[in-house]
């Protein structure tokens, strides 16, 4: 793994190599004191580099082998830290002439006998105990095998819908079925001293608690008018829960206010109304006591469900609303290898004879248990050698103390981690800077891999189509878990806190990151030999003690990753050798301390949001960042010396930030701009935004913009950007642009004729937030589109037939649309590679959509009516169907509804590929609403 820069395994050994070489080059050739220790120090870290990568495939490690890793890993770190900062202080002056470029070879010369005496002090903390292992030959190693990358990798389209599968494949749909019936059954009997119906579901973890109940909640929400579904974890904080909660239904909330307002506010707004509210993962019951207090009991109808591992918990809460307990089971031996089986053969019912045993032995070990059996398969899907079946079986097999559920847990996760390449691997542990049941934005993750120097792309890629690479195949080793998923692709992710506890353990052992957790589980560990490098702030904190516990390690971290409100770290200036600032959970951030932030010279990554209502006017200086995100800050205009960020590559800002008038065309490097509000742009930067030429993805607000101005100025301006708009995306249409989604406020938006065709976009998108729109004629043009996604559209026959004639598309989704009372016919000669739909009022001809694995589909019944042929002729590709039967009661009777839900139930159960099916019933005002 040479190309990468920066793991978990080697430190920064690989980046200082590279720079090592460099410094190498022409022009120091002359600098021969100075040439002969860089190219000692290049042959020893070689040596030494190679040796990290032999320790890091060793899953057992002596005591002074660890000790010796982690002391080298520590100097190439400090290495480079005094390299970056070295140059960056020559590479400072700007003087010019003959004398000014001898004076600068003479500091530069002076500064690299600096660098060279202190990288062998630095070398001085390693040669002992190395001298005592033989010069870098570690006697005793415990190899395990490690995976080549794999070619370019795709998320295995049952994936994307794992936990869906999952439910289906290990009976939960029987459990559901059961909790639904049981709080319908409580109904009546609650009505007389508890209104609010609630379940308590309890069990260990990886059983699938969280699992059931948003299968539960999934199924029943669309009956009620207020919905919440939070996650409270084992250090929760309350007033952040009672915030998310009053979110979620819709409660206008003051940051500001205390918990007990919170509480009784929220009684308030509940008042009257039905709601459903899930509250995952509550670890005692404390936190209860302030939610159940909040949550209003005297709405008929209304469910609270509620996840634990703790009985006493899960009694304790139900009791309080008149719920019951729904304890979870472990998996039977028919469902734990109906799921294994599906995993790794994809075949509920057998297995091939030669892994009968094995299998059987290694099931027995996962003992029933979802995730273990999940981890293992993904683990065994690629390999078809019963020796390594059995190598497998052996260790997950062999006695271990202590809790035996968790050492098992353990081992199964192991084998999994140590099968990783490395530079995923510190991807994976990467995520250990998350608090639990964090979600987890699949963009800015990839974005902070990419600061860190973990993702190596290959030749011709992409660096961030590499990271999402990576992703893809931390999912399909079902190591993280997609959770939220918009038509097809997974936008966010979780990782389950049993996987989440393995890594941090992980992530401390090889001191690649550290919690500041104020229970003393994962304390804050500093040596000579062993800084800080990457640090998480989460949980609680005592301002002035943290702020002291702070100070000694600031000049060596290089990540800051906060997910509290706090600022005590103060002034950001200090984390010198800063690659990565993400602030966004400091809600209280403000301009003052955002001060001589340019003075973080290799700053790659930074987020923020809070009161901060104007970027630093030097931000220009940060030559070295490449991802800015300022949504949820108040920023609503970027400071000029924006346009001087020459390797910025992606930029996201809310809505209304005005951009510099002149200038845009510098940023040469920019690929994806979040957030653009088209009307309040001046027209220059309009024009000079077609000059980007690798800008390739791009969002835009359509919006109305409220200036000053008479109507008629507002209008004139309106149409001239319009008209530069239109010619800038065609210059970056013939360049690079390949995704570009449009988010349209309460306005009229037409495409013809002021839009013109770009024939090399690969994703197309229209979010409108009230009216509908037509489908444009130019699509048919897009010979390369792959995605389209209308909000609200029109739709009539003839536009289901261009559509279909697009030769790459493979996703399409036009939820809410209109097909003007008609069915529409999906006919058997277009949609060829399509892959996800989701469409309405539709029927399928023989051999249609021959690809397709995810199908969504609304039946609009008041509207059209009833038919025959609906769901006949279903693609046999099918993995994953998702129905609504939508309608009105009085014209359309329930039995009408039922009848043709149960239709579809027989054609699943008949298909040939058993796709897993969810159907609901609605009413129409409920739809609206």
């Amino acid at each position: 793994m040479e190309g990468v820069l920066v793991s978990a395994a080697t430190g920064a050994m690989n980046s200082v190599l590279a720079k090592l070489a460099a410094f190498l080059g022409d022009e120091y050739k002359h600098a021969k004191g100075v040439r002969d220790d860089l190219a000692f120090l290049q042959s020893e870290l070689t040596t030494m580099n190679k040796a990290l990568h032999a320790l890091a495939d060793a899953d057992q490690l002596d005591e002074l082998s660890k000790d010796w890793r982690d002391r080298v890993r520590d100097l190439a770190y400090d290495i480079e830290d005094c390299i970056d900062l070295s140059v960056h202080r020559l590479h400072g002056a700007g003087e010019s002439g003959l004398a000014a470029k001898m004076a600068r070879m003479a500091k530069k010369i002076g500064a690299f006998r600096q660098i060279a005496s202190q990288i062998q002090q630095l070398k001085a903390r390693v040669l002992e105990v190395s001298e005592r292992r033989n010069r870098y030959t570690l006697h005793g190693l415990v190899p395990t095998s490690s995976d080549a990358s794999s070619s370019t990798t795709k998320v295995d389209a049952r994936l994307c819908a794992l936990w869906t599968e999952t439910k289906h494949l290990v009976g939960i749909d029987g459990p559901r079925d059961d909790i639904i019936s049981r709080l319908e059954q409580e109904s009546s009997s609650a009505a007389a001293q508890h209104d609010v119906r609630m379940v308590s579901i309890v069990g260990c973890a990886g059983l699938g608690k969280t699992t059931l109940a948003k299968q539960v909640y999934d199924k029943i929400k669309a009956e009620f008018e207020y919905k919440a579904f939070v996650s409270v974890s084992q250090r929760p904080n309350i007033k952040e829960l009672l915030l998310n909660i009053s979110t979620q239904v819709g409660k206008s909330t003051n940051t500001w206010d205390d918990v007990a307002n919170l509480v009784d506010n929220l009684r308030e707004h509940l008042k009257q109304k039905r709601y459903i509210i899930v509250v995952d993962d509550i670890w005692s019951p404390e936190p209860w006591n302030f939610i159940g207090e909040a949550l209003v009991k005297t709405i008929h109808g209304s469910i609270i469900i509620l996840t634990t591992r703790v009985k006493e918990v899960a009694i304790s809460s139900s009791s309080s609303h008149g719920g019951f307990v729904y304890q979870m089971k472990h998996l039977d031996g028919a469902h734990s290898k109906r799921l294994f089986y599906k995993r790794i053969f994809d075949c509920e019912e057998k297995c091939p004879p030669k892994f009968e045993l094995a299998s059987e032995e290694i099931l027995k070990r996962c003992d029933g248990i979802p995730l273990a059996i999940i981890s293992i398969s993904s683990f065994l899907a690629d390999h078809e050698s019963l020796y390594h079946w059995n190598e497998v079986k052996k260790i997950i097999s062999s006695p271990l103390p202590g809790n035996e559920y968790l050492e098992t847990m353990q081992s199964v996760l192991a084998l999994s981690y140590y099968n990783l390449p490395h530079d995923i691997r510190s991807c994976l542990l990467y995520l250990s800077a998350f608090p639990e049941d964090c979600e987890i934005a699949k963009s800015s993750l990839v974005s902070r891999w990419i600061a860190e120097g973990f993702i190596n792309a290959r030749p011709g890629e992409n660096v961030y189509e590499a990271g999402l690479r990576y992703f893809n195949v931390l999912i399909n080793r079902s190591l993280i878990q997609p959770w939220n998923e918009h038509y097809g692709e997974v936008l966010t992710c979780r990782v389950h806190d049993v996987i989440l506890n393995f890594i941090v353990s992980k992530s401390v052992e090889e001191n690649f990151l550290f919690l500041l957790d104020p229970s003393g589980l994962v304390p804050l560990q500093h040596s000579n030999y062993c800084k800080v490098r990457r640090l998480s702030l989460q949980g609680n904190y005592c301002q002035e003690e943290f702020a002291s516990r702070m100070m000694p390690i600031k000049p060596h971290v290089r990540s800051l990753i906060c997910s509290v409100d706090y600022t005590g770290f103060h002034p950001l200036s200090e984390f010198k050798v800063a690659r990565v600032l993400d602030l966004d959970g400091c809600q209280s951030l403000t301009n003052n301390h955002l001060a001589n932030i340019e003075k973080l010279v290799h700053l790659q990554y930074l987020r923020i949001r809070g009161r901060v209502t104007v970027l630093p006017a030097n931000i220009g200086r940060l030559q070295h960042l490449e991802t800015l995100d300022i949504r949820g800050s108040e920023v609503k205009e970027l400071p000029p010396s924006i346009v001087l960020l020459q390797r910025l590559a992606r930029l996201s800002v809310s809505q209304d930030v005005k951009f510099p008038a002149e200038g845009v065309s510098k940023m040469q490097a920019l690929e994806e701009l979040t957030g653009l509000t088209l009307f309040c742009q001046p027209g220059s930067f309009l024009k000079e935004l077609g000059e980007l030429t690798k800008l390739r993805v791009l969002v835009v607000y359509w919006k109305a913009y409220h200036a000053r101005d008479s109507d008629e100025a507002q209008a004139e301006h309106k149409k001239s950007c319009k008209k530069i708009f239109t010619s800038s995306l065609n210059a970056l249409d013939r360049h690079s642009l390949h995704s570009l989604d449009f988010v349209v406020f309460m306005e009229r938006f037409l495409f013809d004729p002021w839009f013109l065709a770009l024939q090399n976009l690969k994703r197309f998108g229209v979010e409108s937030t009230s009216r509908m729109i037509n489908i444009p004629s130019w699509i048919r043009l897009a010979a390369k589109l792959e995605k389209l996604e209308l909000s609200k559209a029109y739709v009539t026959q003839d536009d289901l037939e261009m559509l279909g004639d697009l030769k790459a598309l493979e996703y399409l989704a036009l939820p809410c649309s209109d097909t003007q009372g008609s069915w529409l016919t999906i006919s058997n000669h277009g949609f060829r590679c399509l892959k996800f739909a989701f469409l309405c009022n539709v029927l399928f001809m023989p051999d249609s959509m021959p690809n397709l694995k995810d199908l969504r589909i609304d039946i609009v019944l008041e509207e059209v009516g009833e038919n025959d042929s609906v769901f006949e002729h279903l693609p046999s590709t099918l993995c994953r169907v998702n129905v609504d039967i939508i309608g009105n009661p009085p014209s359309t009777p329930r039995d009408v509804a039922s009848e043709l839900e149960e239709k579809i139930l027989n054609v699943a159960k008949t298909h040939p590929n058993r796709p897993t099916l969810t159907t609901r019933t609605l009413d129409r005002d409920i739809l609206v609403d």
